[in-house]
């Protein structure tokens, strides 16, 4: 048993150092490293690092090559990389990248508070591949996202609710789609976490900004973040009625496949037609109408189902509950593309758990079905398995989203994970009264 053990470890150490390699030897490829004509958004980083040397953030959202799509709180973190060539600053993207997946494989247990089996951090990370392999070959920051919003958890049990709502406001202005986790924080009262949050962004989101780029220059960079990001998505924006209505929606959240459904839109990118899903024939108002109330739907019905299992206020963040935040933050957000659904990545190892562990063989076989259904929507929609024709049509009904929406409702379903929570104020990770998901042996 012991021998099957370490051959279980071994094999798996063996597999998850082999697709770690890979995606460093992609990302480098990608980014340019190896040859000046490739390009990807590091770029667009590396850019709005060096417009912070230069007072003048807000130029970094004008570049007609690759603009800057993030926050200036995001420029100015990496600030002090965009002294380096590129290449040397791409490099180290790319490793510091990597080191984020380590982090994340290694500590999952210890951030969400209950220990993980093995057999489910692998298979966590498997469905969660091809998304962390897009964030590589994109160049994308959604690895450093979910890393700070890891690590504000982690902080909470060494350092307390304060200093870690200070570091999730860093996550929320780095990207935006992290404020959504802030329902669980004001819905179960947990006041310091918040007054971390509220601290964060007023140190990190307007002083940092000003004292950097001064009061002006601070004023101009939100302005042009917004005008790039938000504006599009804002009915009352100019922006938003000058959009074409038979336009193309991005993103795979549920705003996107809403859009598609509900109005004749193209619902397929780069393939140079117009392809449209849609079943109704409303106007985009109309289709974001919709898309808000089944979003405030989808996230009352989580807290509710939350409060059922561990009724009370101010009590610990439970594992379950960090895991649903990070995949219904992307899920619900209203510009979350493929990559930015890597952030299922803690759902899809504590589900796995959670489903391999329940006593019920129904309720088992049900959460079964659930993981296997995220897993498919993931990996089987890949171009390089299903061709990218058909894969282009089955990303334009957002199967991300509904991977989310699926590891959420295991997650969130009752008999899954033991009753109760601790209060914040209680000495102790919140795993020591949750209780941890049985382990069973590799």
């Amino acid at each position: 048993m012991e021998w099957t053990r370490q051959r279980a470890v071994l094999s798996a150490t063996t597999l998850f150092v082999v697709l770690w390699s890979i995606l460093v030897a992609r990302g480098l490829w990608k980014a340019g490293v190896f040859q000046e004509d490739k390009s990807n958004d590091i770029h667009a980083y590396h850019a709005a690092a060096r417009s912070v040397w230069d007072w003048n953030v807000a130029s970094s959202y004008e570049s007609p090559h690759r603009s800057n799509l993030y926050p200036p709180t995001f420029a100015i973190l990496l600030a002090p990389l965009g002294l380096l060539p590129y290449r040397l600053f791409a490099t180290l993207w790319v490793f510091l990248s990597a080191a984020i997946v380590l982090y994340i494989f290694r500590h999952m247990g210890r951030i969400l508070g209950i220990p993980l089996s093995l057999p489910a951090r692998i298979a966590g990370f498997l469905l969660a591949y091809r998304l962390i392999e897009s964030d590589f070959a994109n160049g994308n920051a959604n690895l450093f996202v979910l890393a700070v919003v890891m690590a504000s958890f982690d902080l909470l049990w060494t350092r307390g609710s304060f200093l870690a709502g200070g570091l999730f406001a860093i996550a929320i202005l780095s990207k935006v789609s992290p404020v959504i986790g802030l329902a669980w924080v004001v819905f179960r009262l947990r006041w310091r976490f918040l007054a971390g949050v509220v601290v964060g962004g007023v140190l990190f989101g307007g002083l940092l900004p000003v004292a950097v780029l001064g009061r002006e220059g601070a004023e101009k960079a939100w302005s042009a973040w917004q005008k790039v990001t938000l504006e599009h998505v804002h009915p009352s924006s100019g922006s938003y009625s000058k959009e074409e209505a038979s336009g193309y929606e991005p993103g795979q959240s549920i705003r996107a496949f809403f859009h598609r459904i509900l109005r004749d839109s193209d619902a397929t990118a780069h393939d140079g037609k117009k392809v449209s899903i849609h079943l109704f024939a409303l106007t985009k108002g109309s289709a974001d109408v919709v898309y808000l109330l089944a979003a405030g739907g989808i996230l009352i019905l989580a807290l509710l189902l939350g409060w059922r299992r561990a009724p009370g206020l101010g009590i610990a963040f439970r594992p379950e509950e960090i895991a649903t935040i990070c995949a219904l933050m992307v899920a619900l957000a209203p510009l979350s593309r493929k990559a930015h659904f890597l952030a299922l990545w803690p759902a899809a190892v504590l589900g796995f758990d959670a489903f391999r562990s329940c006593d019920s063989h129904r309720r088992a076989r049900v959460g079964a079905a659930l993981w296997s259904f995220a897993f498919v929507s993931v990996v089987a929609t890949s171009p390089d398995l299903i061709g990218r024709d058909l894969s282009t049509r089955l990303l334009a009904y957002c199967p991300m989203s509904w991977a989310a929406l699926a590891l959420s409702a295991l997650l969130c379903a009752p008999g899954f994970f033991p009753q109760g929570g601790r209060k914040l104020n209680d000495p102790g990770k919140a795993a020591s009264c949750v209780g941890a998901v049985p382990q069973r042996s590799c």
